[in-house]
């Protein structure tokens, strides 16, 4: 069992080093405007420098998956910190739009190493009791970044142009890495390669293929919401993104909030109490918003944003239970589950998304979109209805 002070030394430099890779996302983002500028680019080739580190990110996470147990866990934050500064540095000299589509892929790659490392490092080497916590930590970190990260962004570009972004990336990345690299572990405790660890034998495990869905499909509603928004907020409210800015800062607001508690929550409640309250949460709120947008056409923008903050809050507190709880797998198979799990809820929110985005369109968008959000909401809630039998953690 690791002590609180073990648990803080193992879980803030993995929760920095998670912000850091988000940064190659947020970070960027008010940069595409002045690339495109400074390129001479039009806007496609502008925002696919979005699109490739957001294919690399997907794609790398079944490499990540394979090199946890064959390079262990310090190396693989060795290897992709120092990818991230390099891409980073590349990015910074990139003479023209091709080079820089070439490194932000590979930035892509090397960012996913923390999505895979970080959750498997404290699911394998912290104590039961302490795992939520670790989680809820990293996730607060997923939730920060993405809201202070374009802000963060806006104010460099007073003072530097888009290729500044990059150096401060780089700094970041090699600032980070040698604090990470001391507590990162060579190999995952308790690791026996003996262990059948291929996908399909992951995949045939019920417990952790339930509570990946579950988790997954969470996540998957929580894109589609995000990402259909603007478009919600502009067509039924005739809103700016000055209104999904607030709904943002809000939404994360409740999430941290709810994150400070979910590790203490689970430890008194317990992990499927605390699940099933998260779910039940959130099913009825976005079942109510259904039934008013149904019976009243589009909904105030203070009843969109009281939804949300109650989707983030709830999310907060069931999420790091179901995503710890899924992890509970001998440490030669915790890589190559997180790696199907991230994919997982990558593929859901995509999904939604999609198939939310003909309606978004029309000013009675918002019965569509939360129709679609509450069918996945009832998914996942189904599939830990019956909260899978605990497993030991560790093998």
């Amino acid at each position: 069992m690791h002590s609180s002070s073990a648990s803080i030394r193992t879980i803030l430099p993995l929760a920095f080093v998670t912000g850091v890779s988000m940064a190659a996302m947020d970070l960027y983002l008010p940069a595409v405007p002045a690339l495109q500028t400074g390129l001479g680019i039009s806007v496609p080739l502008a925002q696919a420098t979005v699109a490739v580190y957001l294919a690399g990110l997907a794609g790398a996470q079944l490499l990540w998956g394979e090199l946890l147990n064959r390079l262990g866990p310090r190396r693989c934050m060795e290897v992709g910190l120092v990818l991230l500064a390099l891409t980073s540095l590349g990015c910074a000299l990139a003479p023209n739009i091709e080079t820089l589509l070439v490194l932000r892929l590979l930035q892509g790659v090397a960012a996913a190493a923390a999505t895979i490392v970080a959750p498997s490092v404290v699911r394998a080497t912290l104590a039961d009791v302490d795992v939520v916590r670790g989680i809820a930590a990293i996730s607060m970190v997923e939730a920060i970044v993405p809201a202070a990260g374009p802000i963060i962004g806006a104010l460099l570009l007073q003072v530097v142009d888009w290729r500044g972004t990059f150096w401060v990336l780089m700094a970041l990345a090699l600032l980070v890495l040698p604090w990470v690299v001391k507590i990162a572990p060579r190999r995952l405790p308790g690791l026996d390669m003996a262990h059948h660890a291929s996908y399909l034998g992951i995949a045939r495990n019920p417990r952790f293929l339930r509570l990946a869905l579950s988790h997954a499909l969470c996540i998957g509603a929580l894109l589609t919401f995000l990402a259909s928004s603007p478009q919600l907020l502009q067509h039924a409210l005739g809103l700016g993104s000055e209104a999904f800015a607030l709904q943002q800062v809000l939404g994360v607001s409740a999430f941290m909030l709810g994150a400070t508690q979910s590790g203490r929550l689970a430890a008194r409640l317990g992990h499927a109490r605390v699940v099933w309250v998260g779910s039940a949460v959130q099913v009825v709120a976005c079942a109510l918003a259904l039934v008013a947008s149904l019976a009243w056409g589009p909904l105030p923008y203070a009843a969109v944003v009281a939804y949300w903050v109650c989707f983030c809050g709830a999310l907060a507190i069931r999420g790091p239970a179901t995503f710890g709880d899924a992890l509970a797998l001998p440490p030669a198979q915790m890589g190559r589950a997180t790696a199907m799990l991230i994919l997982a809820l990558l593929a859901a929110g995509a999904l939604g998304t999609q198939v939310v985005a003909p309606f978004m369109g029309r000013a009675d968008s918002a019965a569509p979109l939360f129709a679609g959000v509450l069918l996945m909401l009832v998914a996942s809630a189904a599939l830990v209805w019956r909260y899978p039998a605990a497993q030991p953690a560790k093998a």
